[in-house]
């Protein structure tokens, strides 16, 4: 057979097997619009105890105290037992979230992400004063819920949010299917661990609320008044 020839034939051969891999490789894609659900577990995490400081920018200030950093540690230290791959870890964009989510990311080896909808803000409707109440808070906390609460399609996950205690209670009651303005009915620790699971047919379940079992009694804080034992000094109401 001439050299040219054959030349000829091996290029078109070579040719058809790029051609062929390519089609294998399309055909083998998987189609996102008939990817099964899967299951979604949220962990939330309640931000690490901080010296509250009125009238300041709550991104930069309002940041963790020595304490709040010793119970984020400790949080960290608690969610790396668990048996579990943690996909991602989200937290707000206020400075007492961010530094907890950063902590704990880094006890993790992951990366912390800001999501502006899981801000700390007071929800209307509530009794509390007009001066504290966030008209747009509803909206927000929807958006986020929207966002984080529904099946996945990429596989089971299982995804931090390092947040704030009245987005916390907000969820579980949304979680619940209750009114959501009892939130406030609820209280919660800092650094404390809530699991909300979202199954594939959308369903619900709330696994655990403010579990708060990995701090020690002596370095816990948390909402309002409390339990009714010694703690150390709480953060003042709104």
């Amino acid at each position: 057979m001439p050299s040219s020839l054959l030349r000829l034939l091996l290029a078109a051969l070579a040719g058809l097997c790029l051609w062929s891999g390519a089609f294998a490789q399309v055909a083998s894609a998987p189609d996102p619009a008939s990817a099964e659900p899967a299951t979604r577990t949220l962990y939330l995490v309640r931000h690490g105890f901080y010296d509250r400081e009125p009238d300041v920018d709550e991104r930069v200030g309002n940041a963790l105290n020595d304490l709040g950093r010793i119970q984020a540690a400790l949080t960290g230290d608690r969610l790396l037992g668990f048996p579990v791959k943690f996909t991602s870890v989200t937290s707000s964009e206020f400075a007492r979230a961010w530094e907890t989510g950063d902590i704990i990311a880094s006890i993790l080896g992951k990366e912390c992400l800001r999501n502006a909808n899981l801000n700390e803000t007071t929800p209307a409707g509530v009794g509390v004063a007009p001066k504290s109440v966030d008209f747009s808070a509803k909206a927000r906390l929807t958006a986020a819920w929207d966002f984080f609460a529904k099946p996945n399609t990429d596989g089971p996950t299982h995804e931090l949010l390092v947040c704030h205690g009245n987005v916390i209670r907000w969820f579980v009651c949304r979680a619940l299917g209750v009114d959501l303005t009892h939130w406030t009915q609820f209280e919660i620790a800092n650094a404390s661990i809530t699991m909300i699971q979202i199954r594939p047919d959308g369903t619900v379940r709330v696994q655990l609320f403010n579990d708060v079992s990995h701090v020690p009694v002596a370095q816990q804080t948390w909402s309002g008044r409390g339990p009714s034992w010694p703690l150390p000094s709480q953060p003042k109401p709104n």
